[in-house]
């Protein structure tokens, strides 16, 4: 619980019916606030408490709420509430809602919306998601370019109630096509009598209405992006994406990410579900799938442990056999850094796939560096602290050395090659990276020890 102290008294105020009570308290509180307070709640007491707010109030807390709150609490309220909770929403969160709402539920609730309304939820609904025309709001100001800075801050003045936000206003001709944009700061500080063409900059960065979701997001990112208009195949000014959308969006995404690479599958409702509201069985089945793979990926180190079986027999170097979980978690390691430096930059587009050899050359250096250092390292553990001889010792410094280069090297050629392929390389790249380098090093610490020590079957 968030919040203990306060809990108690608006539990004892709700059960009392202290409706006044109740609204004065939450009229200075941040809607987030308020929502952590209903979630603090059992469920019949944090109902009564979203049930006894203001319409807008309503409107601004139910975003801050977890999904399968909101849902519950919109399809429990009779058709004209909800619509009027529709109304008072921003139009791309309405629109993700009433994606999630039961679809008879939504037939009886749009017919209580104006008809501006119903269509524009309509349009928002039908783009594909995870692109950039799912997730914009409609919620936007533009101006025609020849009008006056004076009739601009009138109409800004105006339109700012009903609108999302107005620190970006754009600027498009009659047939709605997007040809600048000017900042609020910049109409504050224009004169008055100015000519909005003679100050909007034309120079705009904009996104496409199919693009990808997160490739929105790292614009707005990257140039600092308050919100980031969006055109569609005609180049007409279709939507806005906000920057508070664009940080939710790379969150959701970084998520997707962290999963994929641990091995957990994929699901975008569970992805964003607080830890604990995630049940057992969910979970496992969305674990078990990879674990799954990776057991039986595993498989192929037994064949290679049966087949050196000989050298570490009683009579040569049992003690090689000591060493192997020390190779396979170095190994693993070593590829997983390798793996995750790649993917972070394939997906802030700081690699392209055209510099491959670049990547594959620096990763390459990267494990010859460590493999020395880890090689040197391990001669010493071998020699001084385990008391093997020099030759045994040798194996597992040459070992760790020609692991970490090979680790290093197959830790990036994988994502790069899952990219090339439009696959997602943090799918497949943990898996990859735990049996491709775990068979393949035991291979060659075996043969190195064959080699070093003169060893026949």
């Amino acid at each position: 619980m968030r919040n203990p102290l306060l809990v108690p008294d608006l539990r004892e105020l709700i059960q009392g019916g202290e409706v006044h009570a109740l609204r004065d308290f939450i009229s200075d509180q941040h809607p987030g606030r308020v929502a952590e307070l209903i979630e603090d709640l059992d469920d019949h007491d944090g109902d009564a408490f979203f049930g006894v707010l203001e319409a807008r109030d309503r409107a601004e807390v139910l975003s801050y709420l977890d999904i399968d709150k909101q849902n519950r609490l919109v399809e429990a309220m009779p058709p004209q509430a909800a619509a009027e909770l529709l109304r008072l929403m921003s139009h791309d969160e309405r629109a993700a809602l009433v994606n999630r709402l039961d679809e008879d539920f939504v037939d009886e609730v749009l017919p209580n919306l104006a008809q501006a309304e119903r269509d524009d939820i309509r349009r928002l609904t039908s783009y594909e998601p995870s692109t950039a025309g799912a997730v914009m709001t409609t919620d936007y100001v533009t101006l025609p370019p020849h009008i006056t800075v004076r009739e601009a801050l009138e109409k800004l003045r105006h339109e700012a109630p009903d609108r999302e936000t107005i620190y970006y206003t754009y600027v498009v001709d009659h047939n709605r096509r997007l040809i600048g944009f000017v900042s609020l700061k910049r109409l504050i500080l224009a004169r008055r009598s100015a000519v909005i063409e003679e100050i909007m900059q034309r120079d705009v960065i904009f996104g496409r209405v199919d693009e990808d979701q997160e490739s929105v997001a790292r614009q707005i990112d990257k140039y600092d992006l308050l919100a980031l208009p969006i055109i569609d195949a005609d180049d007409r000014l279709v939507g806005i994406v906000t920057h508070d959308d664009a940080m939710d969006i790379l969150r959701q995404e970084q998520t997707e990410d962290i999963l994929k690479f641990g091995g957990v599958s994929p699901d975008p409702e569970a992805d964003t579900a607080p830890y604990w509201q995630s049940s057992v069985l969910s979970v496992v089945r969305r674990r078990i799938k990879w674990l799954l793979l990776l057991f039986l990926a595993e498989n192929f180190t037994f064949p290679v442990l049966e087949y050196f079986q000989w050298v570490t027999e009683p009579k040569r170097y049992p003690d090689l056999a000591l060493f192997v979980p020390l190779l396979i978690g170095t190994g693993g390691n070593a590829g997983s850094q390798t793996v995750s430096t790649v993917i972070r930059g394939l997906a802030l587009g700081e690699i392209k796939l055209h510099k491959s050899g670049r990547v594959l050359l620096r990763e390459l250096l990267t494990g010859v560096c460590l493999g020395l250092i880890l090689g040197t390292t391990g001669i010493a553990y071998a020699h001084l602290w385990r008391g093997q001889p020099w030759g045994v010792s040798s194996v597992l410094g040459f070992s760790l050395f020609g692991i970490c280069v090979w680790a290093n090297t197959i830790g990036a050629i994988v994502p790069l090659t899952a990219r090339r392929f439009k696959i997602d390389p943090a799918v497949i790249s943990a898996p990859f990276i735990t049996t491709l380098v775990d068979a393949t090093g035991l291979v060659l610490y075996f043969t190195i020890a064959i080699v070093l020590l003169g060893l026949t079957r």
